[in-house]
């Protein structure tokens, strides 16, 4: 008896040091920087311990070794999506299925042939365990499992209980700014913890006390940056293109007398057009959605999960209701199913009156194209004034495809393929761009219409062009265009936070005395801040910014995420609302 019972637990260290092996090769593939030490490699065998319990449930192999089998794809899930968006995946995007169509490429790519030796060590284990025979000893007694994992639970406790309330809880905190640093030093249980937190908690008394006090300052000081505005009696068009991954750097560039994109160089230098190169990309986990949530409704995501799939029921004031006001219909032109990143249900959300979707026919390569030509033909059918959100999709990574292969970039040296293509990619849609704006010149709505175009987030940030290792907030910057401008602005070489482009529009559309004027700042005011920061804290801008700017800016993540899970904007919360925006 003693000596079955003392081989379970046998196999249970083993399986723990197996796992150990594992997330160690894990954590090395995922090439971020991180505090090294004795703590990490603590909660790295912490963790293996936690995943190890089975072996002390389960006698019979096949139950076993499926769970392995669960623990290696959910591992390796966790490094491809890093690979693809340099962040760990929220367990609620594992709901999100319909996702997964038309992403074939995109995983893909992220499989590299050296990630088999993430789960090797638990291959071996399995290996022997199967051929050590049936026996592997009786089931430990509850009582011993039990005390094992309330000793884990207290280990893991412990650093809840150590710091301040004030300094936030560790290493929640840390998850918050930085993902994947955080995953690296502490691992899957805190990760959990910080997701169930932040997913599951109903929003503190304090929190909303906080959310209100905050939603009240915010409202003089919108009005104060619209005294100088002018109500404009603009009943123009207003088109939206939302493009993937286009970032600023490419903007402008010449390689060896080639263009990268010719029409947008020439958009840039156009009277009347406002260009502005230096907007701090602001998405997190929802990445394409959560530009689409940040541009819409002047709020930041959430700190962790995307909003299309956690706020799907939330009521939100929006640019297509303030223009809706207006007497506008608004449209948005996607190129996938409606359900890809729930975009049918937070269309409606936003107060869109209709999602055209399934523009394209199944290839990347071609979806602006036939987006950009079925775009057209709708927008030229719909009564006048209209607001069209047109979201791109063919720039989206991969980069491992050449896209057209006669661009004299193939015959050019390029230290890193990937880099090659997107360049590609972008000259590839300047083309789509450029056929695009024709026809609605020839149709008589360019002429008509507002037209703004931006990148939707980062992707091929600058410092990877350059060869450096290092990011900073800058690399990471998108263009902002603005077509036929009736307002101009003396902002245009200052930076700017993707969350203050929806009161611009606002501003620009005629839309001052809308009630929710968004947490950003209107680049057609009086000032702005010319500070941003990014998701993981990076600040953007004026180094010399007053430290009230800087703290004011850096807060606005932390009330738009008690905003949105607290569904500020629905009925209860709508006397508040009409008090904060006047």
């Amino acid at each position: 008896m003693r000596k079955k019972l003392s081989s379970r637990w046998v196999v249970y260290v083993l399986l723990s040091f197996c796992l150990y092996l594992t997330l160690c090769q894990l954590s090395h593939e995922m090439n971020v920087a991180y505090e090294h030490g004795f703590h990490v490699h603590g909660w790295r065998v912490v963790n293996s311990l936690f995943l190890a319990v089975p072996a002390l449930v389960w006698k019979r192999k096949s139950i076993l070794f499926t769970w392995l089998a669960v623990v290696v794809l959910y591992l390796l899930s966790i490094l491809w999506y890093y690979r693809t968006y340099a962040t760990i995946m929220p367990l609620s995007s594992y709901l999100l299925i319909d996702n997964l169509k038309g992403l074939g490429g995109s995983i893909w790519h992220s499989i590299h042939a050296k990630d088999l030796l993430v789960p090797l060590p638990l291959c071996v284990f399995a290996t022997v365990y199967h051929l050590r025979g049936k026996s592997a000893g009786k089931r430990v007694p509850c009582y011993q499992i039990i005390l094992l994992l309330a000793g884990i639970g207290c280990i893991v406790s412990v650093p809840y209980f150590h710091y301040k309330e004030e300094d936030g809880p560790w290493p929640r905190k840390l998850y918050i700014t930085l993902s994947a640093r955080a995953f690296k030093e502490y691992g899957l249980l805190h990760f959990w913890i910080y997701q169930a937190c932040s997913l599951n908690a109903p929003v503190s008394k304090a929190d909303m006390q906080y959310a209100h006090a905050r939603m009240g300052s915010l409202a003089p000081r919108e009005r104060l940056a619209g005294e100088g505005g002018t109500t404009l009696p603009t009943r123009k068009n207003l088109i939206l293109i939302l493009v993937e991954s286009l970032q600023s750097w490419p903007v402008n560039l010449e390689i060896g007398h080639y263009k990268i994109a010719p029409c947008l160089d020439s958009l840039s230098r156009t009277p009347g057009t406002i260009y502005l190169p230096r907007v701090l990309s602001q998405v997190k986990d929802g990445r394409s959605s959560d530009a689409q949530l940040i541009i819409n409704t002047g709020l930041l995501p959430l700190n962790t999960g995307a909003a299309s799939g956690l706020c799907i029921g939330n009521t939100f004031h929006s640019l297509p209701s303030a223009l809706a006001g207006r007497g506008y219909q608004s449209h948005s032109f996607i190129s996938e199913e409606g359900e890809f990143w729930n975009q049918k249900r937070m269309s409606a959300a936003y107060g869109f009156d209709q999602l055209h979707d399934r523009l394209w026919d199944g290839v990347q390569q071609r979806a602006d194209s036939l987006t950009f030509q079925k775009a057209a033909k709708i927008l030229g059918g719909l009564p006048q004034p209209f607001y069209a959100q047109i979201v791109t999709l063919s720039m989206h990574m991969p980069y491992n495809e050449v896209q057209d292969g006669g661009s004299p970039l193939l015959g050019m040296s390029f230290p890193d393929e990937e880099m090659r293509n997107y360049l590609i990619a972008v000259h590839l849609f300047d083309q789509r761009l450029a056929r695009f704006l024709d026809k609605l010149k020839r149709s008589g709505l360019y002429d008509n219409s507002i037209i703004v175009l931006t990148g939707d987030h980062e992707q091929m940030t600058y410092n990877r062009y350059e060869g450096r290792e290092g990011l900073k907030a800058s690399d990471c910057f998108v263009p902002l265009f603005i077509l036929n401008s009736p307002l101009p602005t003396r902002h245009a070489d200052k930076v700017i936070g993707q969350v203050d482009i929806y009161p611009s529009l606002l501003h620009l559309m005629g839309c001052l005395d809308y009630g929710w004027q968004g947490l950003g700042e209107d680049i057609f005011g009086d000032s702005i801040s010319n500070y941003a920061t990014f998701r993981n804290g990076l600040p953007a801008g004026d180094e010399n910014a007053a430290d009230s700017t800087k703290k004011r800016r850096e807060e606005l993540w932390r009330l738009s995420d008690i905003l949105l899970r607290m569904d500020y904007f629905s009925d209860e919360n709508r006397q508040a609302v009409g008090a904060a925006g006047g």
